[in-house]
């Protein structure tokens, strides 16, 4: 027990003990509080269901349903997925215990939703709770401000990240943007979601294409990551241009994403010289040869395909295998089906039990397994889900966008076109390159 105390950092206040790894990596949150409490005359069902619910105000934006589970010895967990106000995917989960006295109590953890940090904090809950339990008994009867959840942030673990709803509102300045204070302030993902979503117009009310000398793409490969990434660019006529580009591009709000986006270097000047292109560094200001550049042509409007493209990606790092493989089948009839498939595996070069998980999703629906296998632990889970809808439905395509209606009925446009080096055997969605199955 005492070494299983020194794996922890334990602080106790307020009816509460509160576990954080030692060895926790500064930018992943795993977080245990164990806390008494009163069922009131419910039993614990009933009990950690309000329980959860009463705390949603206090996390952020739930992204799913609570899963209610019955677990041994008549205890039940409950458990979810949500995002913070800075824009941090968290998961949460809660699960009832009893003390040696016949009291109850509940244990809640707040973790990255990462499997390999799951797998190899979450076994050792089992041996941490008697420990845990000992200290919990040692301390005052519980009060109503000793059970409340707080939720940790990157900032402070013990902080509480209030409801999301209506902060935009409070922020929106009267033109429809947050003023530069407020922007700077938001976290990275936050900002990035807030960008995109402010960067774009009503379909086809942005650029105007008569305002473009030519749309370029730089294709390669990337050995870190196991795929082939790419770089869209749009030069404008008046000798400014704009990198990265994952907007359709008569979607695109110039005026707001060089307000947004200038920060991010995404904004410089381009010139041509010996049939070769120019860009201007924007922290130099020297003019910087870009190589590998290929003109990204537009699909005609209404253009049908009859071909299935893929994609796929996939790495190894310290012990963890992934690979990813996406299909988009295009018909002549305007309809278009998507599948995927996605693999992880690995022991965390050694320090915890072999998982391994498996999802894939096409027409039919989703399936996921996932298994674990160690030293005294070993099982396995799969869940099957028919919501194949999602996957199909009819496709428009006109010039650089193409729109995808899914039979769900999720509708959204997407950046689109064919880099002309390689024919029409390769096409860009979003900031993807896909090819020809068979080629």
């Amino acid at each position: 027990m005492a070494c299983t105390q020194k794996d922890w950092k334990t602080t106790s206040e307020a009816n509460v003990v509160t576990y954080v790894p030692t060895d926790l990596s500064s930018n992943k949150e795993f977080q245990l509080r164990f806390y008494r409490i009163d069922l009131n005359g419910m039993d614990k069902k009933t009990w950690i269901a309000q329980h959860a619910k009463d705390q949603q105000s206090a996390l952020g934006k739930i992204e799913k349903n609570w899963k209610i589970r019955s677990e041994k010895q008549g205890e039940w967990s409950a458990s979810n997925q949500y995002v913070t106000a800075s824009g941090d995917k968290l998961a949460i989960g809660y699960e009832t215990g009893t003390l040696t006295n016949g009291n109850p109590y509940v244990y809640q953890f707040i973790s990255s939703p990462d499997v390999g940090l799951l797998i190899k904090y979450g076994l050792k809950i089992n041996k941490l709770k008697p420990y845990a339990e000992k200290e919990l008994m040692a301390l005052q009867v519980p009060t109503l401000e000793a059970m409340a959840t707080k939720v940790p942030s990157k900032s402070d673990a013990l902080d509480t990240v209030g409801p999301t709803t209506s902060q935009k509102e409070v922020r929106t300045t009267q033109k429809g943007l947050v003023s530069t204070s407020e922007s700077n302030n938001m976290g990275g993902k936050e900002r990035r979601q807030y960008v995109r979503e402010n960067i774009r117009t009503k379909p086809n009310q942005g650029v105007k294409l008569s305002s473009i000398e030519t749309v370029l793409v730089d294709v390669k490969y990337n050995t870190m990551r196991g795929k082939v990434t790419s770089y869209t660019y749009l030069l404008f006529k008046d000798g400014t241009v704009y990198g990265d580009c994952t907007t359709p591009v008569r979607d695109l709000n110039v005026k707001t994403s060089k307000k947004l986006e200038q920060a991010s270097s995404k904004w410089t000047r381009w010139k041509k010289q010996g049939g070769k292109y120019y860009f201007q560094n924007t922290k130099t200001k020297k003019w910087e040869l870009k190589k590998n550049l290929e003109r990204a042509l537009p699909g005609k409007k209404g253009l049908r395909l009859n071909n299935t493209y893929w994609t796929f990606s996939g790495s190894n790092i310290l012990g963890l295998q992934t690979s990813h493989k996406g299909y988009y089948k295009f018909m002549p009839n305007g309809r278009f089906e998507i599948s995927s498939f996605t693999m992880h595996g690995g022991d965390m070069g050694g320090i915890g039990p072999y998982t391994g998980t498996v999802s894939k999703s096409d027409k039919k629906g989703s399936e996921g397994t996932t298994v674990v296998s160690g030293d005294n632990v070993g099982g396995g889970v799969t869940s099957k889900r028919n919501d194949g809808s999602k996957n199909t439905g009819t496709y428009y395509i006109d010039g650089y966008t193409i729109e995808f209606h899914h039979d769900n009925g999720w509708v959204h446009r997407e950046l689109f076109h064919f880099p002309e080096e390689h024919g029409k055997t390769y096409i860009h969605i979003n900031d993807e390159i896909y090819w020809i199955k068979d080629y």
